[in-house]
């Protein structure tokens, strides 16, 4: 009788934890946020991000069930289409139990939540576990968003070694030299152990740079006149046509902006442009036939846009500064 009277006990405590732990998690979702005392660079504290903690431990320490039981928790308390409910997409796929269920969540993170500052994270966390699945081209293409998107982020030469790696495993020359030579241009010198691993590949690349856009004119070549014309001196006959490329000529209208994303798939970029445009945010499309770019905003300096990274930050809008080229004059 007292055994059963025991494991009654213990049953209502272990009830009210979850209680707990689920009421905790509806109150962290109205929580204000609190800076951490570690810099600016550093990402604000909430009361979720406690929740999340706690549940990491639970499940690093063996109890994975109560653990994911209270990610589970902030899921169902989190509204869809919210910076909350991406954040907890993103411990129940960091959290789940197996690679299927943690796969399905970071795609979902990515495709429905590109702007998310979990999106990075989540996009390298995909490649590894494609690469672990044997699905080489998935990964790749997963690390060359992760890279072109997340230029600062701490992982981004390892990064661009994985891909190396895995576009030589495909007899993908171009992209592994490529990759081999962005990566040795922001790897330290002391790092000696990434550096050695990216020049092992060097040896299969050719002299030329592998990577064909970097040969590219900033400007488009000035043509010769046809044999046997002169080119035209006089000033007074040049003078109309002077005004009228100048009236052409367009306005600049800030050289630094914030790139949200990028696509290559125009619809997608469209898509994520609406949504962002209804946030009260000035959105446009940029790009190609290959590569179409979310960006906000315009700005003059880089400090100006800077500024404006910080503020999208705390609206949990992911983005890096970028330079305004010739394809978004």
């Amino acid at each position: 009788m007292r055994f059963r009277l025991f494991r009654a006990s213990r049953a209502r405590r272990a009830a009210a934890i979850v209680a707990l732990c689920a009421a905790a998690a509806f109150a962290a979702l109205a929580a204000p946020r609190v800076a951490r005392a570690q810099g600016e660079a550093d990402a604000p504290r909430t009361a979720a991000d406690s929740i999340y903690a706690r549940a990491r431990r639970l499940v690093v320490s063996g109890n994975g069930a109560a653990g994911r039981l209270l990610v589970d928790s902030m899921v169902a308390a989190s509204t869809p289409d919210t910076p909350a409910y991406a954040d907890a997409l993103y411990w129940r796929a960091a959290l789940a139990a197996s690679t299927d269920d943690a796969a399905s969540d970071y795609r979902r993170l990515i495709v429905e939540y590109p702007t998310s500052l979990h999106t990075a994270d989540a996009l390298l966390a995909l490649a590894r576990l494609e690469v672990a699945r044997g699905d080489r081209a998935a990964a790749a293409t997963h690390l060359e968003r992760f890279r072109l998107e997340n230029p600062k982020h701490p992982e981004h030469a390892s990064a661009g070694l994985l891909l190396a790696q895995i576009s030589f495993e495909q007899n993908d020359l171009a992209r592994g030299c490529a990759a081999v030579q962005e990566t040795l241009r922001e790897v330290p010198a002391d790092a000696v152990e990434m550096r050695n691993q990216l020049q092992y590949y060097q040896p299969r690349c050719s002299a030329a740079d592998a990577n064909p856009a970097s040969n590219l004119p900033l400007s488009p070549p000035v043509k010769a006149p046809p044999a046997g014309t002169k080119a035209p001196t006089d000033s007074a006959s040049t003078a109309p046509a002077t005004r009228a490329r100048s009236a052409k000529a367009p306005v600049s209208r800030g050289r630094y902006t914030l790139q949200v994303a990028a696509y290559a798939s125009k619809a997608d970029a469209d898509a994520l442009a609406k949504r962002l445009k209804t946030r009260g945010l000035e959105v446009r499309v940029v790009g190609g036939t290959k590569l179409f770019r979310v960006r906000i905003g315009r700005y003059t300096t880089r400090a100006a846009a800077t500024a404006a990274q910080a503020q999208l930050k705390a609206r949990k809008i992911s983005a890096f500064v970028a330079e305004a080229g010739p394809e978004d004059p």
